[in-house]
């Protein structure tokens, strides 16, 4: 591995071998990142699925870097196995193909078959790799202040933000134990789902720099000529495969990141997957809140689209409400005509990521990765089966239900009123909007304050006020709807009944009160 000093040189000489300092093309970049070997090809990997980060033409350009890493020559491979395995891999191996099946920036993968007769990939991490791509990454950046590239690509991408990116994913990657149990919770996450096979880890052959899984023939998923031949029914595949991606985003909250073609297979009648060194994981607040999102999309409700973006967003820009929602109701209006089945996902997503950039708001990574892996995973839908759309199965999924009260919601109710009895959960959508934009900046009071104490106390008791009543209005309306639509009166009927008295009452009191006093 070469030292620091001779290989910062050789980073700058390739940028300006390509011009990058005055000729910024999606082309001259990758070339670049392809010349200066795995650290930067990973990167360009990374961003190749970024386009809320930099423009499509580069996102385009760098997905040719998918298979640009030069593959360890079998001697060094050979070299690893003896060191990790403290002898010669023919002790443990019958025999080892020489030629990888698959070679990327942090490890390749030769196909091999164990003295027990079983037929294996083994998966053997790059020489130095970890160490590699720590030094680049640092003097990478040195290269961005001696340069000033923060200048000249500022309006394209943060570049700093990118490195930071990849060397953590990478760190991840780089990970087999991580990997190991990515492919063991996932197994857990789908046992009860009989299409989908399991991937097997050989633990007592794997280290940490190797990693022996069982070998998965079959068919790519994306081999839609041999599949049918084979008597495969690829709208089956296709809606199986979209149902099932969606269940581990949404239910169970990790996913595989990187869905794309090369790393699925049918085999025996079953789907599997490939390569779980990328997953992503959603908190269970996350996971709330995209499916409040996704519904409200649906709706075509802006408020509530506009109110989930800035709960979500984790950059510490406070956003223009009022553009914010203009713009969404641009977005969604191009599709409001549209049949779902039509809808083009990947020209929505742009256009919210669009729309994310310019009025700065970021979403947390996990949802990012979750939003590309969807797309990759809609690009490889409509190769296998156009006739199955990602968006219809996902509106399916996360259908808003219109049934007024279910046992969830009365619990929640209960609960959330013990805690709070500012919490309403079931106030008019009108008066949640309301609220919704003063907390967020859409409705703005400008207060002029003489006697401080006195006028603060006056606030005070006007929005006591402002809330007993939204509060009696709320619980008044609530009552009438229920009467609607229940031919029998449950618990929560009285409940609101109730809350509507005692607030009626109390405005009463407080009405009373004050005519008292000014006489």
């Amino acid at each position: 591995m070469k030292n620091s000093p001779s290989r910062l040189s050789e980073i700058i000489a390739v940028i300006k071998k390509y011009r990058l300092t005055k000729d910024i093309t999606p082309e001259n970049v990758r070339l670049a990142l392809e010349e200066l070997g795995p650290t930067f090809v990973k990167m360009g990997q990374i961003l190749s699925s970024r386009d809320d980060l930099i423009p499509k033409e580069f996102c385009n350009e760098f997905q040719k870097l998918k298979h640009s890493v030069k593959p360890m020559p079998y001697e060094t491979v050979e070299e690893i196995l003896t060191r990790e395995y403290d002898c010669p891999p023919s002790e443990i191996y019958q025999e080892i193909n020489k030629i990888p099946v698959g070679s990327a920036s942090i490890a390749q993968v030769h196909k091999a078959v164990l003295k027990t007769g079983e037929v294996v990939a083994i998966k053997v991490r790059r020489e130095n790799i970890e160490e590699l791509m720590e030094r680049d990454a640092r003097l990478l950046k040195k290269v961005i202040s001696l340069l000033h590239l923060n200048k000249i690509f500022g309006d394209i991408i943060n570049l700093t933000q990118v490195i930071d990116e990849m060397y953590d994913r990478a760190k991840e990657e780089m990970n087999f134990h991580t990997e190991k149990k990515h492919i063991e919770e996932f197994r857990e996450n789908n046992k009860e789902l009989v299409y989908l096979k399991p991937l097997k880890v050989f633990n007592k052959y794997s280290t940490n720099n190797i990693l022996v899984m069982e070998y998965i023939d079959g068919f790519n998923i994306s081999d839609t000529e041999e599949l049918k031949k084979a008597g495969y029914d690829m709208d089956e595949i296709a809606e199986k495969l979209a149902h099932n991606y969606l269940k581990q985003a949404i239910d169970d909250g990790f996913y595989h990141a990187d869905p794309h073609s090369d790393n699925i297979k049918v085999v025996e009648g079953k789907i599997a997957y490939l390569d779980f060194g990328m997953m992503g994981r959603l908190s269970k607040r996350n996971r709330n809140l995209l499916e409040k999102c996704i519904i409200a999309i649906v709706k075509n409700d802006i408020n509530e689209v506009a109110h989930i973006l800035t709960l979500l967003d984790t950059s510490n820009n406070t956003p223009d409400y009022m553009q914010l929602k203009n713009d969404i109701r641009k977005v969604l209006d191009k599709n409001k005509t549209t049949e779902i089945i039509n809808i083009d996902i990947k020209e929505f997503v742009t256009e919210m990521f669009i729309l994310l950039r310019q009025n700065e708001i970021t979403l947390p990574k996990e949802i990012t990765m979750l939003i590309r892996g969807i797309v990759v995973l809609e690009g490889t839908l409509e190769k296998i089966s156009p006739n199955i759309n990602l968006i219809n199965v996902l509106e399916k999924k996360v259908e808003p239900q219109d049934v007024l009260l279910d046992k969830e919601k009365v619990s929640s109710f209960a609960l959330s009123t013990v805690k709070s009895g500012a919490n309403l959960l079931l106030l008019p959508s009108e008066a949640l909007t309301t609220l919704k934009g003063i907390n967020n900046g859409e409705l703005r009071f400008n207060i002029e304050l003489t006697d401080s104490k006195h006028q603060i106390d006056r606030i005070e008791k006007i929005v006591h006020l402002v809330i007993v009543s939204a509060l009696d209005v709320a619980f008044i309306i609530g009552t009438s709807q229920i009467v609607k639509a229940e031919n029998t009166l449950p618990f929560i009927f009285y409940l609101y009944l109730f809350g509507a008295i005692i607030c009626t009452l109390w405005l009463l009191y407080k009405l009373i009160i004050s005519k008292f006093k000014k006489l």
